[in-house]
């Protein structure tokens, strides 16, 4: 089934990114939710990209998600799927982003989830703010 990933920034609203995904219809929970985008993640971030000059609309459909990366690796990534569950574990927990699933709020890791097609899934980025030490 296809659903859609929504990226957004807290305090904007524009939209950081729009993306169809394929996911399975086995995914009920929000654990199996982010394993299957971790996974997909992973796997794009490993992939070797070629080195190429961008098109005019490449620049500007990326210049829409508010930066312009070019098809170069900086570095390899070496990660295992385990390493990066930790992390997308990690961050869920330490609350640096929100998932909503169509305009609902899923607060529990383990929480039963319900996905259809053409579902609009939205991970808030949250920031952490800094301030004075009492």
């Amino acid at each position: 089934m296809e659903v859609h990933i929504v990226k957004k920034k807290l305090g904007s609203r524009k939209e950081l990114g729009r993306h169809p995904i394929e996911i399975d219809d086995t995914v009920n929970t929000l654990e199996a939710l982010l394993y299957t985008l971790t996974r997909q993640g992973l796997t794009e971030a490993q992939t070797l990209k070629e080195t190429h000059a961008l098109s005019d609309s490449e620049i500007a459909a990326q210049a829409e998600e508010g930066r312009i990366r070019f098809a170069e690796n900086y570095g390899e990534n070496h990660d295992t799927m385990a390493k990066a569950m930790e992390r997308t574990k990690q961050a869920y927990d330490d609350g640096l982003f929100k998932v909503f699933i169509n305009g609902e709020e899923v607060t529990e890791w383990n929480a039963p989830i319900t996905l259809c097609q053409g579902t609009e899934v939205i991970f808030l980025r949250l920031t952490m703010l800094t301030g004075l030490y009492f």
